[in-house]
């Protein structure tokens, strides 16, 4: 992908973050009114938040002149763009773990359809089932993501492969 096609990317996908941000807020109506809600506006929030964070992610990466290809900053990039994209990342997988455990474990009930192999209406128990092993599964990757991306920005992870 090229330069161009993520800095493109990373504006929509600002946008559109803070859209779905304002209309949580309340600064923005909520299209199709409160009945168009199934869920909180702090779930709407949340994914605001994650879209929001991932294009401000890939701007600082654009204007520090990261590669489009493997994603990481280049040594020279401040300190603070490398500390931003480490809390935006924090910050997406904390949203995504909030959206799939309320999904998984919130009050009211949950309506659940698949297509594939198994075609039709799963049933609530499923649905909160799968959504409850994947929110587990994000919050235990949020965990290790805390703790490597930690150990990288102190320079412990330089000191750690130096001495394999």
């Amino acid at each position: 992908m090229s330069a161009k096609s993520i800095f493109t990317l990373g504006l929509a996908a600002t946008g559109a973050g803070l859209y779905f941000v304002l209309v949580s807020i309340g600064v923005l109506p909520i299209p199709g009114g409160t009945a168009a809600l199934h869920g909180p506006l702090w779930i709407v929030f949340c994914a605001g938040l994650a879209f929001l964070l991932a294009g401000l992610a890939l701007l600082i990466r654009m204007a520090a002149g990261g590669s489009a290809e493997d994603g990481e900053l280049p040594p020279s990039a401040p300190r603070w763009m490398r500390f931003a994209q480490y809390l935006f990342g924090l910050a997406i997988f904390g949203c995504f773990g909030l959206i799939g455990s309320w999904i998984a474990f919130g009050a009211g009930p949950r309506h659940f359809s698949m297509s594939g192999f198994l075609i039709g209406n799963p049933g609530e128990m499923f649905g909160r089932t799968m959504f409850g092993i994947g929110a587990m599964v994000i919050w235990l990757c949020m965990i290790a993501m805390a703790v490597a991306g930690a150990r990288k920005l102190l320079g412990r992870d330089k000191v750690q492969r130096d001495k394999v």
